[in-house]
């Protein structure tokens, strides 16, 4: 399946289907007939996965800290 972000307009193409990092750690890591090859693929996928997550995570933090920060003046 093609990504749903590329370099025609419009850019990002919603109505594209694509794979769950998830299931493609799953799919690379227990359907390859290749176990020995794939496994590279599955680390570099993992890590990609657990690295958005951490992404995400710090820029919630980042966010709730500045709101935190911007009602507490409001208070008082």
């Amino acid at each position: 399946p093609n990504l749903p972000l590329d370099g025609n307009f419009p850019f990002l193409h919603l109505d594209r289907k694509f794979m769950h990092l998830g299931f493609h750690i799953y799919d690379v890591g227990f359907q390859s007939p290749n176990v020995e090859a794939a496994r590279p693929l599955v680390f570099a996928t993992a890590l990609l996965l657990v690295s958005i997550i951490v992404a995400l995570n710090m820029t919630a933090v980042s966010i709730r800290n500045k709101l935190r920060e911007r009602y507490k003046m409001l208070e008082h």
